[in-house]
């Protein structure tokens, strides 16, 4: 859902959710007066605020998906 049928959106998404992760590490590590349960939201938050930006916009969403997307196969047609 969220690369949106462009393969670089899923390496961008999959940095950007491993980087807040990695920063929610460092962040217990380093003693940060953040709680831990907010760090550990953090991922999850971006991943829900993305796909809300992703889905206010359909035609952004389907641009580049199928053109038969959904609809039956049938072979020998």
């Amino acid at each position: 859902v969220f690369a949106s049928w462009m393969p670089w959106r899923v390496l961008v998404g999959a940095l950007i959710f491993g980087g807040i992760t990695i920063m929610q590490l460092a962040g217990q590590a380093e003693g940060w007066t953040i709680p831990s349960q907010f760090l550990s939201m953090l991922p999850y938050l971006a991943t829900i605020i993305v796909l809300v930006l992703i889905s206010g916009n359909r035609e952004f969403a389907l641009a580049n998906s199928p053109a038969c997307l959904g609809r039956a196969f049938h072979a020998g047609k």
